[in-house]
């Protein structure tokens, strides 16, 4: 997945993160770093998830995927 900040975006492993995304218990608020509180996590991982699939595999929307890679990390540290 992720190596020193660096994350995978090959369809395989977007397909993944995606999937943990809609599948994964998360809490309904988390506060990732002291500017990102994210209010709502169920709509904080749409927006993301319709980003990805509307715009893969175009480079300039990595961000959304590199948002999931980060709430994921969060979430299982």
């Amino acid at each position: 997945m992720a190596q020193e900040g660096k994350y995978a975006y090959d369809e395989e492993s977007v397909k993944a993160i995606m999937n943990w995304a809609e599948t994964a218990k998360l809490p309904k608020e988390v506060i990732l770093s002291e500017s990102e509180h994210i209010y709502d996590t169920s709509l904080y991982i749409r927006a993301n998830i319709n980003d990805i699939k509307q715009h893969y595999p175009d480079a300039f929307y990595n961000p959304a995927i590199d948002r999931l890679y980060r709430l994921k990390k969060f979430v299982e540290k």
